[in-house]
């Protein structure tokens, strides 16, 4: 009898090891999981997003021990900014780094970038995009409380936005009255700018080149790295340093795609993401400087300094009507405590 219960208890000791085994197997299988994620992005290099991207998918390969590859799709290859955010809704795309402007049909919250001369100076905007701060806490409040299945992992900048045109200077605010004016989907900006007298036109980014060769706009903003990338200087070799706004860039994830990686890959991802975020506000003002003379000596740019006093006294006092309107006062404030 003694022996039938020592061969019983024998078997139940080795069955429990067996299955500890077994579990501590399944565990290292799921953490050494190989996971192929894709990014996308509508410019082409170089630009403060294309840099964002390859700091991001490197140092993800490296801290994850090469088990999370990130592919970048850049110059629109999965298509324009809305097409890959309701691509990345449904986890099909993982990942988008673009203008948040852009992003305003889905979290009208983001109608408040489109401020110009919201910012002091640039130290004021790393305050304002800081992912501790109330206004980045605010955004991803915003995207959770709306189901949109996005998280938004960082701000960044990504340069001072200019205006360009193919009509020559336009330097104080009367001269764009009547003026076609390609501008991104965020209906405070539309309305900004035609106070100033200009005809908003919506397009996306990747059209520019031909609306303004075929005369549909005269005239748009942009990032000078935008411009550059997109060769914009050969329709518009006009440009205005309106330095209207300070780019702010998001970088976002799909919540499907955040949702199946093990926890620790989803601290990797957000560490390194905010990483890539400060790296692009820094890109952002270093192509601004070198850029511009780059284009100007080698493709003959004519450049030309904006009446910067006349533009503020003209837009500044919209700002306060404009969140009352979209209901982002808070943001405002938030901008404001930061000074």
């Amino acid at each position: 009898m003694k022996f039938a219960i020592r061969v019983v208890t024998a078997v139940v000791v080795l069955s429990l090891i067996s299955a500890t085994v077994l579990f501590a197997a399944g565990a290292a299988e799921e953490t050494d999981e190989q996971f192929d994620l894709r990014l996308a992005t509508v410019v082409s290099p170089p630009h403060p997003w294309i840099d964002m991207a390859e700091f991001f998918a490197e140092e993800v390969r490296q801290r994850t021990d090469g088990n999370v590859n990130v592919r970048i799709q850049h110059s629109g290859a999965l298509g324009d900014d809305e097409a890959t955010i309701d691509e990345m809704r449904i986890g099909t795309i993982d990942f988008v780094i673009g203008g948040v402007s852009n992003a305003v049909a889905f979290v009208p919250e983001y109608q408040i970038t489109g401020f110009p001369y919201l910012y002091e100076d640039l130290d004021h905007f790393r305050r304002v995009i800081d992912p501790d701060a109330e206004f980045f806490q605010a955004l991803a409040d915003a995207h959770e409380e709306r189901g949109l299945g996005l998280r938004l992992l960082a701000l960044a900048g990504g340069g001072t936005r200019v205006t360009s045109s193919n009509l020559g200077p336009l330097t104080h605010p009367n001269d764009f009255e009547g003026v076609r004016m390609r501008l991104p989907g965020n209906p405070l900006e539309n309305q900004v700018w035609e106070a100033i007298g200009a005809v908003p036109t919506s397009l996306p980014w990747g059209e520019i080149y031909t609306a303004v060769q075929s005369d549909v706009v005269s005239t748009f903003e942009s990032t000078v790295s935008g411009f550059y990338g997109s060769r914009l200087y050969e329709v518009a070799p006009h440009q205005t340093q309106t330095r209207h706004q300070i780019m702010i860039s998001h970088f976002t994830m799909s919540e499907q795609t955040f949702e199946r990686l093990p926890a620790e890959y989803r601290d990797i991802i957000l560490e390194v993401a905010q990483e890539a975020g400060e790296l692009g506000t820094d890109m952002g003002a270093q192509y601004d400087d070198e850029l511009v003379v780059e284009m100007v000596e080698e493709y003959g740019l004519n450049v030309y300094e904006a009446d910067i006093d006349a533009f503020v006294e003209a837009v500044a006092p919209l700002h306060d009507e404009l969140a009352e309107q979209a209901g982002i006062e808070h943001l405002l404030e938030y901008v404001r405590a930061a000074q």
